[in-house]
């Protein structure tokens, strides 16, 4: 993990966590907004990184200083690594940052449970911001140790049950603010985690399924997916140990889904 005010970072570091920002919150996301707004470069701000094995950014947050409270935001990670639980420990090493001071931040509306294992509550009515829900949260100091989830993420990728509620929670969420298409889903297949779908004409069939590479289709298809997939998913993971197959295929879902 690295931990830098801006001043301290090199022109490859700057790029990088740009770079993985716009990557994440405007293209996959497809928010159009300013990414740049000027609270980068501010003294107090701090940046906090983990780098993948290639020197790009694999995941990042950003705290900022508000005066009596701080800000936690900006939080990122790139496709590849999701589900390695390294936005978790970002999140822990950001509150030690802010040690004595209440923190805000705003949480896409689907992630609110995410954070309350940090100690964070909601502190406001909900709002939608660039086409996304969201709930604005606060953790006041000494607001509570991590969950046990999150200690786990510590030592490494997340357990198989949170893997399935969360490949879950964002297909929910991207179905959220995907436009439904003329897309019928054919069904849940029982022997395998595969969901059949069909066009209009009933002439082509599609599988979303772990081993291909349909992320972009998942994605345009998630409307008509969220109801049985994430239905699938969350079943599975309440009950008990979960299947090896179905982690795979939510740790294929969590590395293609925005």
């Amino acid at each position: 993990m690295r931990t830098a005010r801006f001043a301290e970072l090199t022109g490859t570091e700057v790029y990088g966590l740009c770079r993985l920002r716009v990557d994440v919150f405007v293209v996959e996301q497809q928010c159009p907004y300013p990414e740049l707004d000027g609270r980068d470069v501010e003294p107090a701000t701090v940046h906090l990184w983990f780098a993948d094995e290639d020197g790009g950014i694999a995941a990042t947050i950003r705290v900022l200083d508000d005066g009596d409270t701080r800000a936690i935001g900006r939080v990122a990670t790139a496709a590849a690594h999701r589900g390695e639980g390294l936005a978790a420990r970002l999140i822990e090493a950001g509150i030690a940052l802010c040690a004595g001071a209440p923190i805000t931040l705003g949480a896409q509306a689907h992630l609110e449970g995410w954070y309350a294992r940090f100690g964070f509550v909601r502190s406001g009515p909900g709002y939608v911001e660039d086409g996304i829900p969201h709930v604005p949260m606060r953790r006041e100091p000494g607001g509570g140790p991590p969950s046990p989830h999150v200690s786990h993420a510590r030592s490494g990728p997340l357990d198989g049950a949170v893997q399935l509620r969360t490949a879950a929670d964002r297909l929910e969420a991207l179905a959220a603010r995907t436009t439904p298409g003329d897309w019928r889903v054919g069904g849940l297949l029982a022997t395998r985690p595969e969901v059949v779908a069909h066009s209009p004409d009933g002439d082509t069939e599609h599988v979303a399924e772990a081993r291909a590479g349909t992320g972009a289709w998942i994605a345009a298809l998630s409307p008509a997916l969220t109801a049985p997939l994430a239905g699938w998913l969350r079943a599975t993971a309440a009950g008990g140990p979960v299947d090896p197959a179905a982690e795979a295929f939510a740790r294929a879902l969590l590395a293609r889904l925005p």
